[in-house]
């Protein structure tokens, strides 16, 4: 869909227009992700092209800006691939703190992390705690990533996309990829969806035990590993995902309008609709 209002994206702003958006509301949306291998056929930029897309998207419904993209996310067990380009978690979360605490000196007080990459859910919870610390303002977290959704519609949307990975590794990550490239107007050939169906050489039983408690101590070792070459795509249920992420997102925002800003508000919404505490 290449019909988004790109007024929506500071960095297509200049100054006069940020101020005249100012005058009237201060939501900010930040999307992250790695620039990590995917694979033999998606994008190294998967990650953060979903979450961007997902951002724009919420922008429209909670009339936000969407930052400039973090595209450097530490990547995690991809590291040794071709292609990913690693920063060290402790620094991505520096730079992280440092993004929203420039947002939030420019007038942005309601600020949303929104990312799509697994190890991201734990850097961006980690910078939204802190940024409530050093600034008093809440950050809400919202993660594109099936499973680790934070409402009940994406929850729901999400069973049916686990369920199409088990008998198809690697379709709901592509079909997530190419609608959010839609969203964005960007070409869905950019996916090379002429690499035969794949599912690489699988990880040993402890290593994969490993990843179930948290993911520590492995590298993939092969390109294919990451995420397989799936067979079909379904590019609706991608997008239908995408749409729920985003209304959350929006949702979130929303709500932060009812914070009066004291101490005890909540640092990231789970659900979004949830209130300050008495």
């Amino acid at each position: 869909m290449a019909g988004l209002d790109r007024t929506r994206r500071l960095d297509y702003l200049t100054g006069p227009a940020v101020e005249t958006y100012l005058a009237r509301s201060d939501a900010a949306i930040l999307a992250l992700g790695p620039t990590e291998t995917h694979g033999l056929h998606a994008l190294l930029g998967t990650d953060y092209l979903i979450s961007l897309a997902t951002a724009e998207l919420a922008a429209q419904q909670a009339d936000a800006l969407v930052l400039p993209p973090f595209t450097y996310s530490w990547p995690g067990a991809t590291t040794k691939l071709p292609g990913t380009m690693r920063l060290a978690p402790d620094l991505v979360q520096q730079v992280l703190l440092g993004i929203l605490e420039a947002a939030e000196a420019q007038g942005f007080k309601r600020l949303a992390l929104v990312c799509a990459h697994g190890p991201d859910v734990y850097i961006a919870t980690i910078v939204a705690r802190h940024a409530f610390e050093r600034l008093g303002v809440p950050v809400a977290v919202h993660h594109a990533v099936p499973g680790r959704g934070t409402t009940p519609r994406e929850r729901d949307l999400a069973t049916p996309l686990l369920e199409e990975d088990e008998g198809d590794p690697g379709r709901g990550e592509t079909s997530r990829l190419i609608a959010a490239l839609e969203i964005l107007g960007l070409p869905a050939d950019l996916v090379d969806l002429s690499v035969p169906a794949t599912t690489g050489t699988p990880q040993t039983e402890a290593l994969k035990e490993s990843m179930r408690a948290g993911g520590a101590g492995f590298y993939y070792s092969e390109l294919s590993q990451h995420i397989a070459t799936p067979r079909e795509r379904r590019v609706e249920s991608g997008r239908a995902y995408l749409e729920a992420t985003a209304a959350a997102v929006a949702e979130s925002l929303d709500a932060m309008k009812q914070l009066d800003g004291s101490s005890d508000s909540p640092t990231v919404h789970l659900p979004p609709n949830r209130r300050r505490r008495s």
